[in-house]
């Protein structure tokens, strides 16, 4: 096929007038027009779909911006489900190309037996509850692509499957790209809820708030409405794992898991807790069984709050207007603080102390000591639990992790879309997680990412070893072989360090960062999980035994 302008490139090109400087891709008999010499932005070569559309979401996640992941047809973009899920349920703006059958071969009675066939390729993706469609024509799918790009400025981010079929992508196309359409401005709630969020506040002297991702990516507007609102209410404000590094530093923020008792008593200590830019799910909140006040209200969108607790008031609208609304509202209100917030200290000293997360602890101040404009891409695993929940971050977007939906072995491939763009990207991971996408390490290298991989190897799955223990059940299907992490790396020219304590983890972090290409840190340590974990969910709620 000769390099030509297509639908296919056009794509691109609208995707780069928008700024965005690096898509993620897999290059397939069907849309080999992505890697046209004619594409005007940098296609990163991926090993498996599944790492492109978690690049795609590291790079939305930690820059704002729409991530653009390519599959091919059928089994291509199939491989991206899951990755695509987790995207969907954290609310990350991810946009997933993939090439379809030709129109043309097409039978409008069913499948005929074409290469990569599926009766409906959307259908999958469409099981979200996102946009998910194929375009017919050229024109179908610029404006899709356009629409894709006004919404991933909105809050929360919404993914969308676009599935084009090969003879369409690969048609000429010269006419004018379409315009981005302009975003809605966005809507506050109805003035009645925000005169009872008023009423509610001005009768409740102790108000805490809780801020989640929607703050995050509400940007510098919405960090700077949550602090005036709890500068004027003398208010702490807690974050859930998508609305770390929210008003850091600030003396009103509470640096630590909600999961901590200490945090906990805080909670329940208000009496009102205020709920802002967050699903209020299960796995922050421990099931709806954390204490809480008495008195709740919330700031959101969408019908999944509303089926989460019982709300005396649930604003429905986008956070910025109704926060300066209430603001407004409040004016003549301006309390002093009613918390002593240094609860950080209080908990970071007690988890040290303890003889079981010391090790932990140590290590997740060996993590903080990374470039505060680096990004931290955790997995779910206990030392990346550890770090999404105990670690300060110094800034918004600088934490990545895949708590939305749970996906194992996010960490090593979705750390691939920040560093392609030139953010020095950490990577924490177990030895199981890795698994499921080493062939990234070849990307890392051929596309010279300045990536630090951290294996902390306990010789399997150590969070589910230990589900089992506090079951009572024995050790099954846990115990992993692990590869020789110096060998893998050396057999890909990744520089590779392996350090026995903290002490060392910090010195090999430094070294890393320093470095243009990637790196890989092996520690063999069993870390005891911290108590955002669900078995250990019932150590802050006396009594409860329950486990997600």
């Amino acid at each position: 096929m000769s390099d030509q302008h297509t639908v296919g490139t056009a794509m691109l090109q609208l995707v780069a007038s928008q700024g965005i400087p690096a898509v993620f891709g897999l290059p397939g008999v069907h849309n080999l027009t992505f890697w046209s010499s004619d594409a005007p932005v940098r296609v990163v070569g991926v090993r498996h779909e599944q790492a492109a559309v978690y690049a795609a979401d590291g790079y939305a996640r930690a820059t704002g911006r729409l991530g653009v992941a390519f599959s091919t047809t059928g089994p291509g973009a199939v491989n991206g489900v899951a990755a695509f899920g987790e995207a969907c349920v954290s609310g990350s703006s991810v946009l997933l190309i993939s090439s379809d059958v030709s129109s043309a071969l097409r039978h409008p009675d069913g499948p005929r037996g074409i290469l990569h066939e599926m009766t409906d390729q959307a259908a999958p993706f469409a099981a979200f509850g996102v946009r998910a469609l194929t375009a017919s024509t050229g024109e179908q799918a610029l404006k899709e692509v356009a629409g894709a790009l006004s919404r991933a400025q909105s809050s929360p981010g919404q993914p969308t499957y676009l599935g084009v079929p090969s003879d369409v992508l690969s048609k000429p196309w010269h006419d004018p790209l379409p315009s981005v359409p302009a975003l809605e401005q966005p809507h506050g709630a109805d003035p009645d809820a925000v005169t009872a969020l008023d009423s509610l506040i001005r009768t409740s002297p102790r108000v805490v708030i809780w801020a989640g991702g929607g703050v995050t990516q509400s940007g510098d507007a919405g960090e700077q409405s949550v602090a005036q609102l709890a500068e004027r209410l003398g208010a702490p404000v807690v974050t859930t794992y998508a609305g770390r590094g929210v008003m850091a530093g600030h003396p009103l923020i509470v640096e630590s898991s909600v999961h901590e008792p200490e945090v906990g008593a805080l909670i329940s200590g208000a009496d009102l807790i205020l709920v802002v830019g967050s699903g209020f799910d299960a796995m922050n909140t421990k099931n709806w069984k954390m204490p809480m006040p008495e008195r709740r209200a919330a700031i959101g969108l969408g019908d999944e709050l509303a089926r989460t607790i019982d709300w005396d008031v649930l604003a429905v609208g986008h956070l910025v207007p109704t926060l300066r609304a209430l603001d407004a509202s409040l004016g003549d209100v301006q309390r002093e603080p009613w918390n002593d917030i240094r609860l950080r200290e209080v908990i970071r000293s007690r988890v040290a102390a303890d003889q079981r997360t010391t090790e932990a602890v140590e290590f997740v101040e060996a993590v903080e000591t990374w470039p505060a404009d680096g990004v931290v891409v955790t997995d779910m695993c206990i030392p990346g639990y550890w770090t999404s929940s105990h670690a300060v971050h110094p800034r918004r977007r600088r934490l990545i992790n895949p708590v939305g939906w749970g996906t194992l072995g996010f960490a090593l491939p979705a750390a691939i879309g920040p560093a392609a763009v030139g953010l020095r990207t950490l990577a924490v991971c177990g030895d199981g997680g890795p698994m499921f996408a080493l062939g990234e390490l070849a990307t890392y290298v051929q596309e010279r990412l300045p990536i630090t991989l951290i294996v902390v190897d306990d010789g399997g799955y150590g969070m589910l070893r230990f589900d089992q223990k506090v079951l009572g059940h024995d050790n099954r299907g846990v115990d992993l072989v692990t590869p020789d992490w110096q060998l893998l790396a050396q057999s890909f020219g990744i520089a590779f360090t392996e350090v026995s304590d903290a002490t060392g983890m910090r010195s090999a972090l430094a070294e890393s960062a320093r470095r243009d290409g990637p790196s890989l840190i092996l520690q063999r340590a069993e870390f005891y999980p911290p108590a955002s974990t669900s078995p250990r969910w019932f150590e802050a709620i006396p009594g409860n035994t329950e486990t997600a």
